[in-house]
């Protein structure tokens, strides 16, 4: 497929502690990776976006789950549809690890069954966590988070959690608490040639929500903006190259503060399919189009960050030494009934939130 760049990105591709340990021992530096390829090193993140915001992250032989909710709209778990994705998911990679950015139906109704058909450690709220233990799933595979933790989750892939804020709309502000327990993860991955850094979150915030303290059952969780910063300086960064913001309303007023600081260098929307009717199975049924986010549009032409929105479920990417580029997913795309390329098979409509992406406040 192709390297991702201005011209197509816009239009789309196709195609605990506060120091956590989870697995192997703690990571190589950047100038240990720059010298040569080391034995389980990855060479570059593989990611499959699969509706709403669930990713699959395989990054050599260690595969990250986020959320998979694939049986939504649904109140329990639907076991028929995770085992079909996860055996498509696997045609390409593994799941080792299971993260939830936040409790809500259109994210989490079916985590707690990929956790109990792969046997993956979830990362979660305390009370995520409580919800998978009621489904049955083992003490052992729980990690509850509060955000500020650090995760060594191979010997080359480290992960820090982030406390983040749940979505408001346009002209709300959040409760005094943040509303649902939100999660966001900064990824550092050290390969022969490069360290890859990325930032994703399944759930964003606007305005004032990024610099207000949340206060949890008395805890002061700090502000989101905060506690990126605190987790990039642990992980020992000053900038991540890939941000996936969700959900697609209010990233500007993200983007006007986290682009100029960290300078990312691609801009990948989510957080997309979960209104006016998801099914995996028949396509996203709107495009993302950028002149529904012009705001958003102008703060990444004035630093150049190419905003690369998918087309269909199960799009591919491959991020590594030479950036990131789209890659064919066709195998995975039509063992699941979906087209090799672009959107279908059923019909594609407006997006059922056209003119309340960006606001007067924004």
């Amino acid at each position: 497929m192709s390297t991702i760049s201005r011209r197509t990105a816009l239009v789309g591709a196709s195609g605990l502690a506060a120091a956590t340990a989870v697995g192997a021992p703690q990571g190589a530096t950047a100038a240990q990776g720059a010298r040569g390829a080391k034995p389980g090193m990855p060479k570059n993140i593989r990611m499959t976006w699969f509706g709403i915001s669930n990713w699959h992250y395989q990054i050599g032989d260690i595969g990250i789950l986020l959320d998979g909710a694939v049986g939504y709209p649904a109140s329990t778990p639907n076991p028929e549809v995770v085992t079909k994705v996860r055996t498509a998911l696997q045609k390409t990679g593994s799941i080792e690890y299971v993260l939830l950015g936040h409790l809500h139906g259109d994210h989490s109704v079916d985590t707690p069954e990929w956790v109990k058909q792969t046997g993956a450690t979830l990362i979660g709220s305390a009370a995520a966590c409580e919800e998978a233990r009621a489904y049955g799933v083992p003490d052992h595979l729980l990690r509850p988070v509060k955000g500020g933790e650090r995760f060594q989750l191979s010997r080359y892939v480290e992960m820090h959690v982030v406390k983040w804020v749940h979505s408001v709309s346009v002209g709300e502000v959040s409760d005094l608490d943040g509303g649902i327990e939100t999660f966001g993860f900064v990824l550092k991955v050290q390969t022969p040639a490069k360290e890859l850094t990325m930032f994703f979150s399944d759930s964003g915030a606007g305005g004032s929500e990024l610099t207000k303290e949340h206060v949890v059952d008395g805890e002061n969780r700090g502000a989101p903006l905060s506690n990126l910063g605190l987790a990039m300086k642990a992980a020992g960064l000053s900038t991540f190259e890939i941000w996936q913001p969700g959900p697609e309303s209010r990233v500007v007023t993200q983007a006007r503060v986290l682009v100029p600081t960290y300078q990312p260098k691609y801009l990948m929307p989510h957080h997309l399919g979960a209104r006016g009717g998801f099914n995996l199975f028949g396509g996203l049924h709107y495009a993302f189009k950028p002149e529904e986010v012009p705001k958003l549009m102008s703060v990444l032409d004035d630093f150049d960050v190419p905003l690369v929105p998918p087309v269909n479920y199960f799009d591919a990417w491959v991020y590594d030494r030479n950036g990131l580029r789209s890659v064919d997913n066709a195998r995975v795309k039509v063992s699941l009934g979906l087209p090799p390329e672009g959107p279908g098979p059923n019909p594609q409509g407006p997006n059922p939130r056209a003119g309340d992406l960006e606001g007067p406040d924004d």
